[in-house]
């Protein structure tokens, strides 16, 4: 492994762990909420995965839109429970939210991230009647790493030749909608997100040169297997550079996509919709994502 990514994923345990400690995991759900935790499924490559699925308690009424959130950390660390506060906000919104785990770094590539997110979505498949989810309403979400990873998911899922050219397995679902929050879309520049992880995340594949296209989410053939988007970022978000280039990108194919800017506030740091869920800044963010989503 890069010794860089080796440093971060050694400095960063601590971090991590307060962050999912008592907001995440000791407070008790909601009483209007259901979680199912610890939900078991394999990869491709049947390595074990795990999810947690939150849901209203009341499941009267007509099967719910389903959200996958997908959680950042760098490809390097990060859990599942650290979103858990987020998660319960979609869901007292009439959502079914899953959230699930994905192998880090040090145990896979960066396809083989992917194919843990598409693996996921295979659940979703097979199990949303379980849940009271509408698989005709799948909004994709995901902050940072998770963005990327949620973004190739959803292409994969939309297209076989996708799915044949990066080798990956991925179920056929029509994802209405993805939403990207501080996305780490750009993982082989010569910029130092892409010195750092691109030989860990692709290795000797990069030498081929239609993978190096695909790996960039520019190219066409991804970009046209998105559904619409919505992406967030500020001026306080180290990554925000990235999104602002793919908000062009987007613009400059004619692709349907929103973007929400916060040019001010340095509170609202990387990923702040969902890390920080309780700024009136997030609240406004998830605001208009429910609307957008729900007029698709």
């Amino acid at each position: 492994m890069n010794p860089v990514l080796k440093w971060l994923g050694t400095h960063s345990k601590d971090r991590i762990a307060k962050l999912i400690s008592t907001e995440g995991v000791a407070r008790p759900v909601p009483h209007d909420l259901v979680c199912l935790e610890d939900l078991a499924y394999t990869s491709a490559d049947s390595a074990p995965l795990e999810a947690d699925a939150y849901r209203p308690a009341d499941m009267s009424a007509d099967p719910l839109p389903i959200a996958v959130f997908v959680h950042g950390g760098g490809f390097f660390v990060g859990d599942r429970k650290a979103n858990r506060a987020y998660a319960e906000l979609l869901a007292k919104r009439g959502y079914v939210v899953l959230v699930p785990d994905y192998r880090l770094i040090h145990e896979t590539d960066g396809l083989g991230a992917i194919a843990d997110v598409c693996a996921t979505l295979a659940y979703v498949t097979s199990h949303a009647a379980e849940f009271g989810g509408d698989l005709t309403r799948v909004l994709m979400i995901g902050e940072s790493a998770g963005a990327h990873l949620a973004l190739y998911a959803t292409a994969l899922a939309h297209s076989a030749k996708l799915r044949e050219a990066l080798g990956i397995e991925a179920p056929e679902l029509a994802v209405r909608g993805l939403a990207c929050f501080s996305g780490m879309f750009y993982t082989t520049g010569n910029d130092p997100i892409g010195l750092v992880y691109r030989r860990d995340l692709y290795g000797d594949r990069l030498r081929d040169e239609t993978f190096r296209q695909l790996v960039n989410p520019e190219d066409p053939r991804i970009e046209s297997q998105l559904p619409p988007m919505l992406l967030a970022t500020s001026g306080a978000d180290f990554l925000k550079s990235y999104t602002l280039r793919y908000n062009r990108s987007l613009a400059m194919a004619g692709h349907a996509h929103r973007l929400i800017y916060y040019p001010r506030g340095k509170e609202l740091t990387h990923a702040f919709p969902s890390l920080k869920p309780g700024l009136p800044q997030s609240q406004e963010v998830l605001d208009e994502l429910d609307a957008w989503f729900r007029a698709l």
